[in-house]
């Protein structure tokens, strides 16, 4: 924004290709598309983004500094460690309802490239590497505040964390449904019980 709160021609690009992009991929999503969408003439797109992507890359950049902010707040507003641990299925099963199961733009961005060498897929890859690092936070954090869980492994728990957050995701998304991630929730708490 604007230091007088306007959206310059930039942001609107990035709002509507982010709208596009993960209500329909990127293959699905068109130049035209997002130029109809932001309101913003064709030269104007190209003179901030030589292609689309360019703006793929920006909207992943953009979405990323959003949605693990919002993590982060989410997980670290909650009361007690065990709720930090949590936190994080948690906070996607609430993303999950809210987007109609419409599942992670990152996941569903990296599914569209075999190339894991594309800078789209690099970009989503950052995000996911953000996200795991949240995850592993707080099972550190659990570890620390209870001794009786001193023997936690937090390397592999946070990777199981993360495989089942993943897996509810997935399934949400074929399901339309909230008992995958209901379930993961329940097996995320099972992973620290001794």
């Amino acid at each position: 924004m604007t230091p007088r709160g306007r959206t310059t021609a930039k942001e609107k690009i990035i709002e509507a290709a982010s709208d596009l992009f993960y209500q329909q991929g990127y293959q699905a999503t068109t130049i035209d598309q997002v130029i109809e969408h932001s309101g913003v003439s064709r030269p104007t797109v190209y003179s901030h983004f030589s292609t689309k992507e360019d703006l793929c890359v920006a909207y992943l950049k953009n979405r990323r500094h959003i949605d693990l902010e919002a993590m982060k707040v989410f997980v670290e507003k909650q009361p007690t460690p065990k709720g930090t641990y949590l936190g994080v299925i948690k906070f996607v099963r609430e993303a999950m309802l809210k987007t109609d199961y419409r599942g992670c733009g990152y996941f569903n961005m990296i599914s569209e490239f075999p190339d894991e060498q594309n800078p789209i897929v690099k970009e989503a890859k950052v995000y996911v590497d953000g996200f795991r690092e949240v995850i592993h936070q707080g099972v550190d954090a659990l570890k620390q505040s209870d001794s009786k869980l001193k023997k936690l492994d937090p390397d592999f728990i946070s990777d199981v964390y993360y495989l089942l957050v993943c897996g509810a995701i997935m399934a949400g998304q074929e399901y339309k449904d909230p008992w995958p991630l209901d379930r993961a929730v329940k097996a995320v708490e099972n992973l620290i019980k001794q």
